[in-house]
């Protein structure tokens, strides 16, 4: 997509075309090639500081103790920026530095969890499902049974250790949304998940999951679709799975602490990966979605053509983001809790 004469003039005359000095990201592990960013660093002539986190209660923890003055980037998933932004952790965003945001998808450029992008900046889409070893289990699977009905136990399983994901996927297995906020199906949702980790193996993050996946430890895992995609390069066993009742579509994005102290490496950095040729470099590297329409013709063909990646509309009518569910956040912590403890 070619920018106007607008944001070229504007491009050359922001602050961050001389950036220098540090830039701090905390984000998701192995989220990110390194040659994005050692190209970053020359171009920029900054040193990045990286951090990473493998549960977004965990980024959210370290924010919330004072990491919001230490990091200058930081990658929630779409349904915290709200949270975030209310809380007071994250600051708005001045587009006037960000001319590249004009690469991205329309229906990115105004997403219902942070209308106009006020607050952050998309980063990479997916969605959660579940993934098996097809040499254990040449019927397949296609359900969230695999995990909640103790007649469908397929086989060794792990789930993820992220609250919001889990007692969603439970909720949709139930038939419900996974921004339900009834008690009473929550609860439901809460029997499930306790008698699901009595029979598997527990709850791991994505990277651990997948890990084990691979080494046959576990047989079916729950677990974002690009951490499977990249495993799958080392073994074609492995299947990646959107459950028949539907399951999770996301957005991590990019949103800068209230407390940045880079604030215009900060501006450079959102600005960089937003360029068609970076953006493109970072779907292909970890086989996520990219958001940046610009960025098609630099994409790996069959990652674009793959229906896994980029689901079909009859898929994607079963998928739903997670939503900000204000008060009745209280009750899933609540859950939660329950459920790693018993």
């Amino acid at each position: 997509m070619k920018r106007t004469l607008v944001a070229v003039l504007i491009w050359l005359v922001v602050p961050f075309a001389l950036a220098a000095g540090e830039l701090r990201i905390f984000n998701w592990s192995e989220y990110i090639p390194e040659d994005v960013l050692a190209e970053f660093e020359r171009r920029y002539d900054v040193r990045i500081i990286y951090d990473t986190f493998e549960a977004p209660e965990a980024m959210m923890a370290k924010l919330q103790a004072g990491g919001a003055r230490e990091y200058d980037l930081v990658v929630p998933p779409d349904y915290y920026v709200a949270e975030m932004a209310r809380a007071g952790l994250i600051q708005p965003l001045d587009h006037a530095r960000l001319p590249n945001l004009a690469n991205l998808y329309p229906e990115f450029q105004d997403p219902d969890y942070d209308p106009g992008n006020r607050y952050s900046v998309p980063y990479q889409w997916g969605t959660t499902g579940l993934a098996y070893r097809s040499d254990e289990l040449p019927e397949g699977v296609d359900s969230w049974g695999a995990f909640f009905d103790p007649d469908a136990y397929a086989g060794p399983f792990l789930l993820l250790d992220e609250m919001r994901e889990t007692i969603g996927a439970a909720l949709k297995y139930l038939g419900y949304s996974l921004n339900d906020t009834d008690p009473a199906h929550l609860e439901e949702a809460k029997q499930l998940l306790i008698a699901a980790k009595r029979r598997g193996l527990g709850f791991a993050g994505s990277v651990e999951a997948r890990s084990r996946l691979l080494a046959g430890d576990a047989v079916v895992v729950h677990n974002y679709s690009g951490d499977i995609f990249q495993v799958q390069e080392e073994d074609e066993a492995i299947v990646y799975v959107i459950p028949k009742e539907g399951g999770t579509i996301w957005m991590d994005a990019f949103a800068i602490p209230a407390g940045a102290p880079n604030l215009d490496n900060a501006y450079a950095f959102l600005n960089y990966i937003l360029e068609p040729e970076v953006a493109a470099a970072i779907s292909n590297y970890n086989y996520y979605a990219s958001p940046v329409q610009a960025a098609e013709p630099y994409l790996d063909p069959e990652l674009l053509a793959d229906p896994a990646v980029y689901p079909p509309p009859e898929v994607r009518a079963k998928l739903e983001f997670i939503r900000d569910v204000g008060d009745a956040l209280r009750l899933y912590d609540r859950i939660w809790t329950e459920v790693k403890a018993r």
